[in-house]
């Protein structure tokens, strides 16, 4: 009992602090749109809980196009299943504008991991990428022996088998990282898989695990707080928020540059005067000072692309996480 309420406050203080810096609030009812599109409040899922990542970008995004749109935006939560049950809830929906989903790194990863009830691209309509990031962070308990990731290669290779790295779960970013440096640097390393990112949290703080990659805004709470140390950076480039960390790159692991993605989708055959619009709506975004501020603090850069160009992206990053899923023998239970 102990334990998972220990949890429930690292879970707490870390999605507090999320929230606080990233300025969600509560979305003010804007004044009703006259005429047109859209005609109802406009309902955008979520396909993860409540105070994660998603969420809070989520709601910044459901906030700004209800503002622009004089129409509510309501931010649905559907998590399950890796954002499966979420995102099939828009393939069924109606193409009318009035669903639509917040996709995000998972939904390139899946198609690589399991059977899906849909295609990830040709089921769904694309309508830009909303922003890019926050990079991840690798990190290791300030008690510990490792200063960087060449400490942690060489500890890995003088004893195969006995390192382990810990995750919020199969196929999540976190994994991923691990499994990468495992086939980069010919290592072998334990995958511990949590339920969470508050339980994976606890775990590297209660020292059961020696190391863990997880997305900037959860990281820099516990590392201003002294309670982790940051090693590596999964960014091209060294973040502002942390600049005297290096990258993976300069860590010696060539190709490991990750960060987030959002991204706004639509049901399948939308017409194409919708996608227009709400590609608008994106541009205007991704302009705009205060949504630019709000993403700043973690590295998050606000963008808008094309239809094209989004799903573009999400086929480089399916075919490039399916042949490390692939390579390292990534199964789901």
């Amino acid at each position: 009992m102990r334990r998972f309420a220990f949890a429930a406050v690292i879970h707490a203080v870390t999605l507090g602090a999320l929230a606080a810096a990233l300025g969600s609030q509560a979305i003010a009812a804007p004044p009703p749109a006259k005429g047109g599109y859209p005609e109802r409040p406009i309902r955008m899922v979520i396909p993860f809980g409540a105070g994660g990542l998603s969420d809070v970008v989520g709601r910044i995004v459901a906030q700004k196009l209800s503002e622009s749109l004089g129409q509510s935006v309501v931010a649905d939560n559907r998590p399950g299943a890796s954002g499966i049950i979420g995102s099939e809830i828009v393939v069924r929906a109606a193409p009318d504008g009035h669903t639509l989903l917040l996709s995000s790194f998972n939904h390139v990863v899946n198609p690589s991991l399991m059977k899906l009830p849909y295609d990830p691209i040709k089921d769904f309509t694309s309508i830009s990428l909303i922003a890019d990031g926050p990079p991840l962070v690798t990190l290791v308990s300030p008690s510990s022996s490792l200063k960087g990731v060449k400490d942690l290669i060489a500890l890995a290779k003088k004893q195969p088998g006995q390192l382990n790295y810990g995750s919020s779960g199969i196929g999540t970013s976190g994994h991923l990282i691990g499994e990468f440096i495992k086939l980069k640097a010919g290592v072998e390393m334990v995958h511990v898989a949590y339920k969470s990112s508050a339980l994976s949290m606890q775990a590297i703080l209660g020292g059961e695990i020696a190391m863990i990659s997880t997305y900037m805004p959860t990281a820099l709470p516990q590392v201003k707080s002294g309670r982790l140390r940051p090693i590596a950076v999964t960014s091209s480039r060294r973040t502002p928020a942390l600049p005297d960390v290096p990258t993976m790159a300069e860590s010696g692991i060539d190709g490991l540059e990750v960060s987030g993605f959002t991204g706004l989708m639509g049901p399948p055959k939308m017409p194409s005067h919708l996608v227009k619009r709400l590609h608008a709506e994106a541009v205007k975004m991704a302009k705009d000072r205060d949504f630019a501020v709000r993403h700043a603090a973690f590295d998050m850069q606000p963008m808008a692309s094309t239809p094209e160009e989004f799903v573009r992206h999400m086929q480089r990053e399916i075919a490039r996480w399916g042949e490390v899923i692939r390579s390292a023998g990534i199964k789901t239970r």
